[in-house]
């Protein structure tokens, strides 16, 4: 399952962008032919980001062409 590889990287990838800040929710486009399965995907996620600054958030998956997959945008808690 290489979706497990995929969430661990995408975790890594916005807690490293969101600077300590707390991640509400991870948007990502995959396309059909981007050989993801979502599903395992979203199983994946709330394992993988458990204790990090994205523990919590909402996992979006938009529809995309091809194949597509990237970290469309992130959103993160306004810093007390």
């Amino acid at each position: 399952m290489h979706e497990l590889g995929l969430t661990k990287n995408i975790i890594a990838i916005v807690t490293e962008h969101a600077k300590g800040c707390k991640v509400k929710r991870v948007s990502l486009s995959v396309g059909p032919q981007a050989c993801v399965e979502t599903r395992a995907l979203e199983f994946c996620f709330d394992i993988v980001a458990a204790g990090t600054v994205a523990e919590n958030a909402t996992l979006e998956i938009l529809p995309a062409s091809g194949d597509t997959f990237l970290i469309k945008e992130f959103e993160t808690e306004e810093a007390a």
